[in-house]
């Protein structure tokens, strides 16, 4: 029986599946509170500068999420391949493809950057912003382009690491980079001692710096500590395997997390004909659910590399396990999630906003949506394991339908039925229609998968 080994990780074929789950999942969700906390800290402080300002963040979402969503791309293809080759016992594959996947995704994103940053203006007026907030988000977004590279390295080696069974190593990194983002913020947004005050710009620089400390971190720990990367190959049939492997996954789950943003783009398109304010109330309530969904994007993470291995080991009796603890996880976490928002929004909201409308919308969205989180969390998990079972186009079939195929008609229709109230409840309808769907699929998925292939104790 293949049994996955550990180089510098974990071995995640033996021992409780539940145990393995929680454990992954509780570190990345630390890490996930942590990398939010840049991102309120980011709200928050941008918020203080005004209406214009925190709208202006609101608007350069959708684009920024573009180069993030490109990032988690390339980590989906990476989680896939690596854990799979782990699980295999192919150490010498495994430290190429960690390698070339750096190499691949970096060129990538650089050519990304390039464009996005001689297209500013066009592109956000194309979006709806309007001369006010224009050259606000031109400030912010210029800074971070030159950022850009530092966004994708980070998520890539976090991806190696966690392929590896080791979700304590990203996630503590993950919180030194966003501690230094929330400290730096202040201090470059409002100046202090010889740093001017640099406004929505600081927000960026600060961004900035703390993603250059994580890359550090990274390079040290992935080669130094886990010796889990091979020398940089110009080798074409090297490039050929790693990079046609990784392709197989990361091009459509890419393709599939680049569509969000474009629907995020469309959705805020939308929104917007509703006024500024409303964009502000908009982002606030986003950027809150995000932060309340960190259990269901840890458990979908922890998913991936814990089927990854084992299906690389033949243990497809442990995948099924697996898939099934994630989905009775959403639907606990989703109850819970709902009842608490729904008992801390108007105050949550006011923290951040101290506009009446603003505060009335934002509380709005955060009582209607969460009732969706739960369909939400198994669309997260299907996702990433299907992708980990190497079966990219199921997962980028559900993930286009919850992203612009059916959640942007839904918004699109509700919008016009019952203005911003109806654009809120088509948003939780759309999620739980995909949800639905999505958990039909995913288990007839597994136990076929079960059916189909001898598990590893039978073929001894």
């Amino acid at each position: 029986m293949p049994v996955a080994k550990s180089f510098g990780g974990a071995s995640l074929t033996e021992g409780p599946v539940r145990g393995h789950l929680l454990k992954l999942a509780g570190f990345m969700a630390v890490g996930i509170v942590a990398s939010l906390i840049g991102t309120l800290a980011d709200a928050y402080f941008i918020a203080k500068l005004g209406t214009h300002e925190l709208a202006a963040l609101t608007f350069s979402f959708p684009v920024v999420m573009l180069i993030i969503s490109l990032s988690i791309g390339f980590g989906t293809g990476v989680v896939s391949v690596i854990s799979r080759t782990v699980g295999e016992g192919d150490q010498a594959s495994v430290k190429a493809l960690g390698t070339d996947s750096i190499v691949l995704a970096t060129l990538i994103t650089a050519v990304i950057s390039i464009i996005g940053f001689t297209t500013i203006d066009p592109l956000f007026k194309l979006l709806g912003a309007e001369d006010a907030v224009l050259p606000l988000i031109h400030d912010y977004m210029q800074i971070w382009y030159l950022g850009t590279l530092f966004q994708i390295i980070p998520q890539v080696g976090s991806s190696v690491i966690r392929a590896h069974g080791d979700a304590k190593t990203p996630s503590m990194l993950m919180a030194i980079g966003a501690v230094i983002n929330a400290a730096l913020d202040p201090v470059f947004i409002f100046g202090w001692g010889p740093i001017p005050a640099m406004g929505i710009e600081g927000a960026a620089w600060a961004g900035n710096i703390s993603r250059i400390v994580i890359i550090i971190a990274f390079a040290w720990v992935i080669q130094r500590g886990m010796h889990a990367l091979a020398p940089v190959s110009f080798s074409a049939a090297r490039l050929k395997n790693s990079w046609g492997k990784l392709l197989h996954i990361a091009l459509p789950s890419t393709a599939t997390q680049m569509v969000t943003p474009i629907a995020s783009g469309i959705i805020t398109a939308i929104i917007a004909s509703y006024g500024t304010s409303v964009v502000a109330a908009f982002g606030i309530a986003t950027r809150v659910e995000i932060f309340a969904f960190i259990y269901v994007m840890a458990i979908a993470i922890a998913v991936a590399p814990f089927v990854g291995q084992n299906a690389g080991a033949k243990r497809f009796d442990r995948v099924q396990e697996a898939v099934s603890y994630g989905i009775k996880f959403c639907f606990v976490g989703g109850a819970i999630q709902t009842v608490l928002l729904a008992l801390v929004a108007q105050p949550l909201v006011s923290v951040f906003a101290t506009d009446p409308d603003v505060i009335r919308l934002a509380a709005l969205y955060l009582y209607v949506v969460p009732v969706s989180y739960a369909f939400a969390g198994i669309v997260a998990v299907a996702m990433s394991a299907w992708n980990a079972l190497a079966m990219p186009f199921a997962a980028s079939v559900i993930g286009l339908a919850r992203s612009l195929l059916v959640t942007v008609p839904f918004i699109f229709i509700g919008s016009h039925w019952a203005g911003m109230e109806g654009v809120f409840v088509a948003n939780s309808l759309a999620a739980i229609a995909v949800g639905a769907v999505a958990w039909v699929w995913l288990r007839r998925t597994i136990y076929r998968k079960a059916a189909e292939m001898p598990l590893a104790a039978a073929a001894e």
